[in-house]
């Protein structure tokens, strides 16, 4: 455990991920499409973040929103990270409820909540992967808050060409192709993808990269065929947009 930054479990479902353990070395400044909660297991525990001013604050439960530049250190904790992307119904509610400018201080609300606690339950009595993933989906869930949207939200032409990337990450994409599997000129085309999602084409079909590596690492797949199958040139490719967006390798990840 003396060189990893973390040692646990790492679930994923499509458009989210719940990552469980216990942390060890501080994650370096890093930012991610998703959002991201942060729930201490244990009681009493607390974690710290930096934000972009550079300041260490100490959080029960923080959540960062989507493209927030953080640092993390949670050395010692136990900790449930759990990451919903931003287009989503759920994410769309929490950050309308929560921000997006500045890492939130959970402690007050849903964090102590029933959701919350059960996941704490879960992970102490090693439930299955299932069971966990529930559990964080009704954390997200709780602090979406009651007027979470009925609908996604995003437009329709925006949700489509992502399900059509999802398919096509095993070699390399291009927004012309995109843009034409949607009818929409390219030029068109980027301006909707960018208002939807907050992030450029390239930078948004390598998120999607990352999450499909991500699948095969958590069922204990190597890094090549993680690179692999999510379309990377290389491994080396694969580790150093891992460290960007999570401030950690994935070999220092320590898989229960």
């Amino acid at each position: 455990m003396r060189d990893a930054t973390g040692i646990g479990q790492i679930h994923l479902w499509r458009g989210g991920s719940l990552w469980i353990g216990r942390s060890g070395k501080p994650a370096d400044f890093h930012q991610h499409h998703a959002i991201q909660i942060c729930l201490p297991l244990e009681p009493d525990q607390s974690v710290a973040f930096a934000g972009y001013e550079g300041v260490w604050r100490h959080f029960r439960a923080a959540l960062i929103p989507s493209h927030h530049r953080h640092a993390f250190d949670g050395r010692g904790a136990e900790v449930a990270m759990i990451f919903t992307e931003p287009e989503s119904v759920l994410g769309r509610a929490i950050l309308a409820r929560y921000g997006t400018e500045a890492i939130a201080d959970l402690e007050a609300g849903a964090a102590g909540g029933p959701a919350a606690l059960e996941l704490r339950r879960l992970w102490s009595g090693r439930a299955g992967g299932s069971s966990l993933i529930a559990a964080a989906q009704a954390v997200l869930t709780s602090l979406a808050g009651e007027n979470a949207p009925r609908s996604l939200g995003v437009d329709p032409r925006v949700v489509r060409s992502i399900a059509w990337l999802r398919g096509r990450l095993d070699g390399p994409v291009t927004l012309i192709e995109a843009a034409a599997a949607v009818r929409l000129s390219p030029g068109r085309y980027r301006h909707l993808f960018v208002a939807e999602t907050g992030l450029p084409f390239r930078a948004f079909v390598l998120w999607l990269r990352m999450e499909r590596a991500l699948l095969i690492v958590a069922d204990g797949g190597s890094l090549t065929d993680a690179a692999h199958a999510g379309g990377f040139a290389d491994q080396a490719h694969m580790s150093r947009t891992f460290r960007s967006m999570f401030g950690i390798t994935p070999s220092s990840f320590i898989r229960l």
